[in-house]
């Protein structure tokens, strides 16, 4: 029996997944897009899948849809080449910088996601007993944060390496099976006997689902804050794949703990409309699919908004909110966030 074939078309994902929202299709739900892989058709709506799987949890059946997807995906060769540079945030840097001003549309789009991109931090201290990694588009989308989550990390008496790289999961969302195994077999290598704390939370998200142990940074603040106070009130947005597998429970545990006021969106866990690169691909679905993550923001009143994955913080952005990171909540003076 195949993935598909566990669905009962009851309908529980429909009002789950972002892109059906948007477009009230049935060819553009997670219900349709199981029926066309029944009839082996490859409809338009296999391609607009935001892979965020929220489906998975609304599920009553356990339908396991990222696999699903996963298996009769097949990647683009444009987008085979974007994912391809992102392994090498350095070299995606330059191409990033160098291409402004060109005229093409999905540069433009690139361009007016990412107003400013950085060079990734380059860091290793001597016998490193810990690896930090920030994840391909937190390294050059919010290289503070990284340079924050470094000195947090120092500051509790580690030594760090700093190793940028890409976990893999654009690859095996977009249906790229070889590609996003040969990383994970990378990373296995690069990781192997070391403590990992990972940046990009859904990268820890799919990470683990490969086998690779690692630590969400929330893990690990949770376990090293001390006496730690921050007088401030945010809301929270709950990255996807994060979300799935429970990581945002500790994020919300450090707040907590930092004794932060937190006035709750409505539905934290709908999808920002990143999709990973979705909003470069799709930019019509995707910019519905943020305005409505946007109505749900602005509901709390506050326009600081937590979120510990890059790709969701730079839709949150382009929405005209400021999005923070944990990292950068343990290291930013309280009044720089008023």
């Amino acid at each position: 029996m195949g993935l598909e074939d566990t669905c009962v078309h009851c309908g529980f994902c429909l009002e789950a997944c972002p892109t059906y929202v948007v477009t009230r299709s049935e060819i553009h739900s997670p219900r349709g897009r199981i029926t066309s892989v029944r009839l082996a058709v490859q409809s338009e709506g296999i391609e607009t899948c935001m892979f965020c799987r929220r489906c998975e949890l609304a599920c009553p059946s356990g339908v396991e849809y990222g696999k699903l997807i996963h298996n009769v995906r097949k990647e683009a060769p444009l987008k085979k080449a974007v994912n391809v540079i992102m392994e090498k945030p350095s070299i995606a840097f330059r191409l990033i910088r160098s291409s402004k001003g060109l005229n093409s549309p999905l540069l433009k789009r690139v361009h007016s996601l990412l107003p400013s991109v950085e060079k990734p931090l380059e860091y290793r201290d001597e016998s490193p007993d810990l690896i930090l990694f920030p994840g391909c588009l937190m390294s050059i989308s919010f290289r503070k944060t990284v340079e924050r989550a470094l000195n947090f990390i120092k500051s509790k008496g580690y030594k760090v390496e700093v190793v940028n790289g890409c976990c893999g999961l654009s690859h095996y969302s977009e249906g790229d099976k070889d590609r996003s195994e040969f990383l994970i077999r990378g990373l296995k290598e690069k990781f192997r006997g070391r403590r990992v704390v990972s940046l990009s939370s859904n990268c820890t998200a799919h990470m683990r689902e490969m086998g690779l142990q690692v630590e969400d940074f929330s893990e690990f603040a949770l376990n090293e804050l001390k006496d730690e106070k921050i007088n401030l009130t945010v809301t929270l947005h709950d990255p996807c794949h994060a979300n799935l597998l429970g990581i945002n429970k500790t994020t919300r545990r450090v707040i907590e703990r930092l004794g932060i006021n937190v006035r709750e969106m409505d539905e934290p866990s709908f999808e920002c409309g990143a999709g990973g690169g979705y909003f470069i691909y799709h930019p019509e679905i995707a910019d519905r699919v943020m305005e409505i993550k946007a109505e749900k923001v602005k509901k709390s009143g506050v326009n600081l908004v937590v979120s510990t994955n890059p790709a969701c913080s730079i839709a949150l952005a382009f929405k005209g909110f400021r999005p923070i990171h944990l990292a950068d909540l343990l290291s930013i003076e309280t009044h720089e966030l008023r």
